[in-house]
């Protein structure tokens, strides 16, 4: 039973939870702005944006940082009340290996994922037809080249070349797939590593 006490302290504890649960929301907002950002202003050199972009990466670290200092606050006051027992070595652990087991699912599920680009890839030069359009003069029936010039629509040589161009980014992005799939591999055996050397056990296999 709380005392009288012990009341304002949970409530406190309660409403500054409830803060970092909106913070976290939130994170996950700007970080994927963010993304968007760097999407349609890359390779661009404006002041305005990249002072964007730099507020916008202060601002992540600033959420972290305040996510931190409010969950240590939590747990301190939790510990004073006896409500949970001071971390342990085994709890450090068991949090790690956690963390370990969701990076390891998501490279599971992110592993599926270059073939399928890699497959629309190949359907779009596969849909190529085969050749290039002439480029002679124009027979009877065809546009001449002047009227090719005020022609703003897509000539077939053009619709290629944006085809080709779209799978060869596809197929990039598919490697870029592939290299996530690794760094979160090698980083779930880093975890695994130094869980196995405080626990005194051999790394787990994933």
């Amino acid at each position: 039973m709380e005392t009288s006490a012990q009341v304002p302290v949970a409530s406190a504890i309660w409403a500054v939870e409830q803060v970092a649960a909106e913070l976290r929301e939130t994170y996950l907002g700007v970080a994927a702005a963010m993304v968007l950002l760097d999407r349609v202003g890359a390779g661009c050199p404006h002041p305005a944006l990249r002072l964007a972009r730099r507020c916008g990466e202060d601002a992540l670290d600033l959420a972290g940082e305040v996510d931190q200092q409010v969950t240590d606050g939590v747990r301190r006051l939790r510990v004073a009340a006896g409500h949970i027992e001071p971390g342990t070595i085994g709890g450090l652990v068991e949090v790690l290996d956690s963390v370990g087991s969701r990076w390891s699912a998501a490279a599971d599920r992110i592993r599926q994922l270059p073939a399928r680009v890699t497959a629309a890839g190949q359907q779009l030069r596969d849909a190529l037809p085969d050749g290039t359009p002439p480029t002679g003069p124009a027979q009877p029936g065809e546009p001449t080249a002047e009227q090719r010039r005020h022609d703003t629509r897509p000539t077939a040589q053009q619709a290629r070349h944006d085809t080709e161009t779209t799978a060869r980014q596809w197929q990039h992005a598919a490697e870029q797939l592939d290299l996530m799939v690794e760094s979160r591999t090698s980083a779930v055996a880093a975890l695994a590593s130094y869980t196995g050397g405080l626990s005194g056990t051999q790394p787990k296999t994933r």
